[in-house]
């Protein structure tokens, strides 16, 4: 009986606090192994992920079009939209992100790559222009590395790695 009584001690003293208002961690899962951080302050944040889609060529040889779908930090799982120019040196474009919401995040980038049969390796650089719903005061940077196979449509996967400012 006296456990009884001190552990009601314990939980009643326990109780008397303050209630808790939320979690205290800036930070939640998502699908794919990524974790999603809050923006505070307008502090830039580390931007992470993957996709996979099909890039194609609208007029040859030099404008492209890529559909990826994906899972990143800050999107969840998201579509890609993107159209580029290829030039001698690179090649330059802009693209769409789109997290499940319909939240939407926008980039314009310069691109580079290297052939290497049986595949190409192109590295992007992103910058945030700005976007939709949470992205509507984004800004950052990041680097899209994608490999592709060289017979159209070209299957293509890449690595997302930078970071994001949300605004807030």
């Amino acid at each position: 009986m006296r456990y009884v009584v001190f552990g009601f001690c314990i939980f009643a003293a326990a109780c008397a606090g303050q209630s808790p208002t939320g979690p205290s961690s800036s930070s939640r899962q998502v699908g794919g192994g990524f974790a999603t951080l809050e923006a505070r302050g307008g502090s830039a944040l580390p931007f992470q992920g993957t996709y996979e889609g099909l890039e194609t060529v609208v007029t040859p040889p030099s404008n492209h079009h890529l559909d990826a779908t994906g899972n990143a930090t800050h999107l969840g799982r998201f579509t890609v939209t993107a159209d580029w120019t290829l030039a001698p040196t690179g090649g330059s474009g802009t693209s769409t992100w789109t997290a499940a919401n319909g939240d939407k995040l926008f980039t314009t980038f310069t691109r580079n790559g290297v052939f290497v049969p049986p595949t190409a390796t192109f590295t992007e650089t992103h910058i945030v222009t700005g976007g939709d719903g949470r992205f509507a005061n984004a800004s950052g940077t990041f680097t899209v590395v994608q490999t592709r196979g060289l017979s159209m449509p070209y299957n293509n996967s890449a690595t997302i790695d930078g970071t994001i400012d949300l605004g807030h």
